[in-house]
């Protein structure tokens, strides 16, 4: 344990602990002849006793005051997880139902579905590391890699306020992966991304994509929320002039992320049961042994000194009680 004192001027004061060693608890009278009065071993030990419960009291008081405390500390701890970064889609779409209409007074909207569920993935997951990062035309920031589950609650929470513009998944992807880049390697890595649309890459972000995934070695999962009679992944072109990026852009992102050297796992899903059976089979996929580090934050011990203090005070007060008078 690191001990360290918030005030350690107050040490100066140690010294007053010698005071019982120096003075008596007792009154001293005057006796006729002190060896009339033997002092058996126990008596000698009993004053002894009582010498060091003051000597603890004015201790206790002493360091209590001066702020004894355990620095904070890092522990790391082993369990059953990974690292999941949740890459969430913002665009206006994900207002609407799997059936591409404004939720009514009893359904419920894609992105409250993912939310949901999302949820309670997490809160099933107590050794993971998750962080949240959303995106729209742009990416944005929500949440870091942590274990504390509040914060990430509060983070797939602002799902809950409705969506706007576009996707633009290359730079979604691009600021979830960029959790990764200080984090030390420690477990299975994974991004989670969960979008009702796609756009093209061109080139560039092609590389940059590809290099990061490789570099970080992180696993993707893509839930694609596709909407009812809308194109999905797995959409077959009713002409090769179709068949390009812009007419059909989940097909084509979905067929760069197959050339990936990561693994990768893609679920079209159409409803909110669907969704579910998607994220039970993460759950099962990503169960692999986890380091992970833990903040423990500084811990006062001046409660526990004050208390052994009253206790000693306490102590020799029954004591002085039991003194008899002359």
């Amino acid at each position: 344990m690191n001990l360290a004192f918030s005030h350690p001027w107050l040490l100066l004061l140690l010294p007053l602990c010698l005071l019982p060693l120096a003075a008596s608890l007792f009154e001293r009278n005057a006796a006729a002849c002190g060896n009339l009065i033997a002092l058996n071993t126990a008596t000698r030990w009993l004053n002894r006793l009582i010498r060091i419960f003051a000597v603890l009291a004015i201790a206790s008081l002493v360091t209590g005051m001066a702020g004894l405390h355990i620095l904070e500390q890092t522990v790391t701890r082993t369990g059953q997880g990974a690292h999941i970064v949740f890459v969430l889609d913002r665009s206006a779409s994900m207002n609407e139902t799997f059936g591409g209409k404004t939720p009514g007074e009893n359904e419920q909207s894609k992105a409250e579905a993912a939310r949901r569920l999302l949820s309670e993935f997490v809160s099933n997951r107590p050794h993971d590391l998750f962080g949240v990062a959303g995106f729209s035309t742009q990416p944005f920031y929500i949440s870091p890699l942590t274990e504390h589950k509040t914060a990430i609650q509060a983070a797939i929470n602002s799902m809950e306020t409705p969506g706007l513009a576009f996707t633009n998944v290359a730079k979604g992807l691009g600021m979830g992966l960029s959790y990764f880049k200080d984090q030390p390697h420690t477990g299975s890595r994974v991004i989670v991304l969960v979008s009702d649309g796609a756009a093209s890459l061109d080139h560039r972000a092609q590389k940059t994509l590809r290099e990061w995934f490789e570099r970080y070695r992180v696993s993707l999962y893509w839930f694609f929320l596709r909407t009812e009679n809308g194109l999905g992944i797995y959409s077959e072109p009713e002409s090769s002039q179709d068949d390009n990026p812009r007419v059909m852009p989940e097909r084509h992102l979905h067929q760069f992320f197959n050339t990936l050297s990561v693994p990768y796992h893609a679920y079209e899903v159409d409803t909110v049961e669907s969704l579910q059976a998607s994220i039970a089979e993460l759950d099962e996929l990503e169960s692999l042994p986890l380091i992970y580090e833990e903040k423990i934050p500084r811990q006062s011990l001046s409660p526990w000194l004050y208390s052994l203090a009253f206790f000693s005070i306490l102590l020799l007060l029954a004591v002085k009680l039991l003194e008899k008078k002359s």
